[in-house]
Parts: structure tokens; sequence; C-alpha cells
């Protein structure tokens, strides 16, 4: 990573407000939903929803895509979301384990044993339900707030989530994740004409631990 990109990372934590940027981050990847290892007998699951429709983009809201998860100087981690079409991201800033699942669908690597969201993708599985979508709707005090849009028997269920369990939950379930644009417009990038995809990699990606 560069000195300029890590410094403005650096002024963003600390709350400076928007900056330019050239991303050093992975190339997007498109993930393939967790498996479950489990094949014992369950009871009768409820009802399972229709087969996924294509799943259109909400008024007010832009369809983004995960360029990559990386360490930051001052040891913590940011997702950077970049919006379809545009040459607009919003980075957020993670933790550790959540890093770890996100960098881990994106390479379609398995952990040995399942993690938080893997078992998260299980459970609503079992219970007869599958993710249609996640969503970043708004941001305040520097907190932002996402929701997972859940489909079962009966129709769709939305649930308030972190927004780096749902990103990470989307990404295991190839499903869409939408931004608000009130979002992009408050805690946007410009990325100043690069493209993302002919960057290079980023520097100090998060080992795997040795067990969890």
């Amino acid at each position: 990573m560069s000195q300029r990109v890590a410094l403005l990372l650096s002024m963003l934590v600390l709350g400076s407000g928007c900056a330019k940027i050239r991303a050093t981050l992975d190339k997007a990847s498109t993930a393939a939903p967790s498996q479950s290892s489990s094949a014992a007998a369950a009871p009768a699951p409820a009802p399972a929803p229709s087969a996924a429709a294509p799943v259109s983009v909400p008024d007010g809201y832009a369809r983004v895509r995960v360029a990559g998860v990386t360490r930051l100087p001052h040891g913590g981690d940011a997702v950077l979301l970049v919006e379809e079409g545009r040459k607009r991201a919003v980075p957020i800033f993670i933790g550790g384990t959540e890093a770890l699942s996100i960098q881990l669908r994106l390479k379609k690597q398995p952990f040995t044993r399942p993690l938080t969201h893997d078992l998260l993708d299980s459970s609503i599985k079992k219970l007869g339900g599958r993710v249609e979508s996640v969503r970043v709707d708004k941001i305040e005090s520097n907190v932002f707030y996402g929701t997972l849009v859940l489909v079962n028997g009966s129709g769709h269920i939305e649930l308030d989530a972190r927004p780096s369990d749902a990103i990470a939950i989307a990404i295991g379930n190839g499903v869409p994740i939408h931004v608000s644009r009130k979002v992009i417009d408050h805690a946007g990038l410009d990325m100043d004409g690069e493209d993302i995809d002919d960057l290079p990699a980023p520097q100090g990606e998060r080992p795997p631990p040795i067990s969890l």
C-alpha cells in the first residue's frame, strides 16, 4: 500500500472526512454459497420459498460490489464497496473476524470448522428461508446500519444487521448488495478515474488464525 493511501485511510479513521484515494484492493470475486456438511435427518422444514427471481435495485439505492478487504496502517481492517458503473467507493471499517470471513468467502475458501456466518447460512436454509439481498441503509455518528433481506414461505423478512455481517452473508449466498445513495454521497470516495480491476493487490493481508 502506498504512503498516500495509508495516510488518507488513517485520516478517514480519525474523522477527517472523505478524500480522493487510489485504492489497492483485491479484484472483486463472485462468491458461491457456503456449503453445509450436515447430513443428519431433521424435522420437516418450513415451506421452501420459490426460486430466486432477479432482485431489482430499490429506489434511492445503488448496487455495489466488494472490491476487497485490506489491513490499515493503524492495524484495523476495511472492506471497500464499489458502486457499479461509476468510480465511487465506500470504505467500511470492520472487525478482524468479519474481515477474515469476507476474505475467505471472496476466495471461495471454506474454513476447517463453520464460522459464524456459515452457521447463519445453514440456519436460514434449515428453517426454510433464503437470503434475497442485503442493504446498507444509513450512517449515523460514523456508524453504518444495514439490513438483511430474507424470503421464506410466508414472504419477506428484514433483519437489522451490521454491514460487515450482511456483506459476508451476501458474498456467501451470491446475492446483491445495495447501498443508499445518501450513504454514498456522504461517505463515498472519488476513485479519481482509476480502474480498480487494474490496481495491485492489497498489502498486509490478515493471515488465518490457528483455530476458531
